[in-house]
Parts: structure tokens; C-alpha cells; sequence
């Protein structure tokens, strides 16, 4: 990306887990006095591989910003970028009984809509549970079968795992 495209206000990625806001921009935000660029700014972690790193503020001069930045992302998609950079690591993370029970979900599942499953699925549904793709499951005793709900997270991991766009 051109330094030239950075701007105070906006937010970037890496095209991996990087994500950062532009909080504000001047010669003042040198990460040392030696430095002699002074086109620098201040920014903000919103996503990282390390989580420690997320909500830390930081400085770089401009030049090192825009070598970082691959692409901008719209203020109203960031909640959006940051489910699908979620998503990429728990659908990595499947193993493949939980791929072959998400392959089982009707794949145009809406927000909101429970899907009932057999009894045998319970463990794995439990499973993607834990991971954080599914909301809720309602499992009632006696019964052949179950209910499940998933997250908006959830919606996209399916969504990898059935081969469609998120």
C-alpha cells in the first residue's frame, strides 16, 4: 500500500490476523528521537496472531505503517473482517468428525434458526460448542434428537466447510 493512502481515522489489515486504526498522525509520534523520518503515527491493535497485542497502542513512521497494510477495511465491515479472521482459525482447527457433522446442516441455515440433529451428533455438537460455533444446544431427555443454534461465527465456519463464499 502507498503512505500516501494511510490516513488518521481508518482502519487497515495485513491480509492475515492484522488489524489496525490510524489514531492520529504528526512528527511528535517518533518511535525515537534518532529516527529521522518524521512522517509517523499512532495506532491502535484491533486484531492480532498475538493476542496480547490487541487494544495496545502503538508508533511507526508512515513508510513502515503502509509496507504493513495490504488492504483498508471500511469502518462497517470490521466486525465482519474480525468473525472471518475467527472463523479461518476454528475451521482450521476442526477435527474431522465436527467437518463431517457440519457437512450434515442444510446450507441455507439463516441467523437465528435452530437445526435438529440426531442424538448420536450430541458429542460433536458439543465439541462445536466448545469451540464457539454453536450457541446453543437443546437437548432434551428421552428424546431421538436435538436442537442446535448457531453463532455468527458459526455461520461463517459452515459456510468454509460447505465450500461457499462467507
Amino acid at each position: 500500500m502507498k503512505k500516501s493512502e494511510i490516513g488518521k481515522g481508518r482502519i487497515y489489515s495485513d491480509g492475515k490476523a492484522g488489524l489496525r486504526e490510524v489514531l492520529d498522525m504528526g512528527p511528535h509520534y517518533k518511535l525515537y528521537d534518532t529516527v529521522q523520518d518524521t512522517d509517523c503515527l499512532r495506532y491502535r491493535c484491533l486484531g492480532a496472531k498475538v493476542a496480547t497485542e490487541v487494544g495496545q497502542g502503538a508508533n511507526s513512521t508512515r513508510t513502515a505503517f503502509a509496507a504493513w497494510a495490504k488492504v483498508e477495511i471500511p469502518a462497517a465491515q470490521v466486525h465482519l473482517h474480525l468473525i472471518r479472521l475467527q472463523a479461518d482459525k476454528v475451521a482450521g482447527k476442526l477435527s474431522e468428525p465436527q467437518r463431517q457433522f457440519l457437512r450434515t446442516i442444510n446450507s441455507d441455515l439463516v441467523a437465528g434458526e435452530s437445526v435438529e440433529c440426531p442424538r448420536a451428533e450430541y458429542r460433536v455438537a458439543k465439541a462445536c460448542f466448545e469451540k464457539g460455533i454453536i450457541t446453543e444446544i437443546q437437548l432434551v431427555a428421552g428424546a431421538k434428537s436435538f436442537d442446535v443454534s448457531f453463532t455468527p461465527m458459526g455461520h461463517t465456519v459452515l459456510a468454509q466447510v460447505l465450500g461457499q463464499p462467507a
